[in-house]
């Protein structure tokens, strides 16, 4: 199997899963994803998953790379531009371990431990970072790492 990979710049190797992971291509694609680490090249990798279906597989395989990754000094982050696959994540309470972000910008901050600042659902911008300060509360609740801990896991529910 064949993953699009390039580097979004030096910091930042993209690998593009578009295959829905399944046991036939599981051990392929994580096997792809890992020999594209070498142990001195980017210190962050982006797998960008272009299905809206996750397995449970796709799960494991997220999971297992994130930690071969991890040994090699090698952040990693996620990005899940279908809901129907950041639903799946939040649900399975990966969003923060697996730094999942909606776009790629999102998911190039997420590598460098930013959270990513979610649509509005009420006027559909994102929030005043500069209004926030002075009121000292963030409209949409906590901000930091650990933000996302305190937050409902059910798919559909923000």
């Amino acid at each position: 199997m064949f993953l699009l990979s390039y580097h979004l710049d030096a910091a930042h190797l993209v690998v593009e899963v578009g295959a829905v992971v399944d046991l036939d291509n599981e051990a392929t694609i994580e096997r792809e994803i890992v020999r594209l680490l070498p142990c001195c090249g980017p210190r962050s990798l982006i797998v960008d998953l272009r299905t809206p279906l996750l397995t449970p597989r796709a799960l494991g395989l997220l999971l297992r790379v994130r930690g071969r990754a991890g040994e090699r000094g090698v952040s990693m982050a996620v990005v899940a531009g279908c809901a129907t696959a950041r639903e799946v994540l939040s649900a399975a309470g990966l969003l923060r371990v697996l730094r999942v972000a909606p776009t790629l910008q999102g998911a190039e901050a997420r590598s460098r431990g930013c959270r990513w600042e979610p649509e509005s659902p009420r006027d559909g911008k994102r929030g005043d970072r500069h209004g926030e300060a002075s009121s000292g509360k963030h409209p949409e609740g906590p901000i930091g790492p650990y933000a996302d801990t305190s937050r409902p896991r059910f798919p559909g529910e923000r």
